[in-house]
């Protein structure tokens, strides 16, 4: 079924709510968030502060809406990986080392993230759940695909390896964030945990 038309309010709110996201992003790239103020975003964005405000309770929250947005593209070109016949280990190793490359660029607004994720309590609760949105269909699609391959054991319900999955990024996302750049020691790490995880589930490479 065709989605139906937005109205033009919806896309006129969709175009204030981008326009602010990347003023904010643009200013906090060359100033930093800290000294960055709502004000600043507002005049750069041509809107009012309390225009703002209606987007977003702080603009710390503009940072948390980027990276969503990127998370969603992210996950809709890594799951590409998935029509791949490689073997089980180096896709897995490709598909995390994918996600943490293609953030680089944007290290300081993923520390914003997990700054809120871990310290925002309930009131993140909702972007956790727009998180798990973006990021669990492309993963059921990952492991479905694997299964079928014969790559994967069928005795572990596809729920519990997304969330095993998930748990890892986690924490190399995490470490990353911690050891900034160049990361050798995150995408080493990376490596050895995709492969102690792929003797975990796999069941030999059929083809």
């Amino acid at each position: 079924m065709q989605a139906a038309p937005r109205s033009r309010r919806e896309v006129k709110k969709e175009t204030t709510r981008q326009r602010i996201i990347e003023t904010g992003i643009r200013i906090f790239s060359a100033r930093g968030i800290d000294a960055a103020t709502v004000e600043e975003i507002a005049a750069a964005a041509d809107v009012g502060k309390g225009t703002i405000y209606n987007y977003f309770a702080a603009k710390e929250d503009i940072v948390v809406a980027f990276m969503m947005d990127l998370e969603r593209e992210i996950q809709r070109k890594a799951l590409r990986l998935s029509e791949s016949k490689q073997p089980l280990e180096r896709l897995l190793t490709q598909f995390v080392k994918y996600h943490l490359r293609s953030k680089e660029p944007h290290h300081k607004f993923v520390r914003v993230l997990l700054g809120q994720m871990f310290m925002g309590g309930e009131a993140f609760l909702p972007r956790i759940v727009e998180l798990q949105a973006a990021t669990d269909p492309p993963l059921e699609t990952l492991f479905t695909r694997l299964r079928e391959r014969g790559l994967i054991r069928n005795d572990v319900p596809l729920a519990d390896l997304i969330l095993l999955f998930k748990t890892t990024q986690l924490g190399l996302t995490s470490l990353w964030v911690i050891e900034g750049p160049p990361w050798e020691h995150t995408y080493e790490l990376a490596a050895l945990q995709m492969k102690v995880f792929c003797q975990g589930i796999g069941k030999g490479e059929r083809r």
